[in-house]
């Protein structure tokens, strides 16, 4: 299996990469306000769940976007599936081969 991905599906999702990356900050940011908006604990317990939820979300940045490159996208593309971040639509988008190898590593996982 080829580790890079055709160009149409590069410029396709390096068009989008802000947008995704957006997208999962608006998740860490609802869950971080959920966080300090519990009756439960005090301040400083609050703050001490907010530093290990965003602690754990910056590792889920980087591994979704820290060397975003040609050469990496197909393992970009896997990690943003897991995280939920690839909508129905954005994997329309993508090329039939694209798909299918994403397809075959989830069949891997499972």
């Amino acid at each position: 299996m080829a580790r890079t991905i055709a160009e149409p599906d590069w410029k396709y999702m390096k068009g989008i990469k802000d947008h995704l990356l957006d997208m999962l900050c608006r998740q860490i940011n609802r869950k971080s306000t959920g966080i300090l908006n519990e009756k439960k604990g005090s301040e400083y317990e609050k703050y001490l769940r907010v530093y290990e939820h965003i602690k754990n979300s910056d590792r889920i940045i980087s591994e979704c976007f820290d060397d975003w490159r040609r050469s990496t996208l197909m393992q970009k593309l896997i990690v943003l599936q897991y995280y939920g971040l690839l909508t129905e639509e954005h994997l329309e988008q993508l090329s039939g081969e694209t798909q299918q190898k994403l397809n075959v590593f989830n069949q891997l996982e499972r």
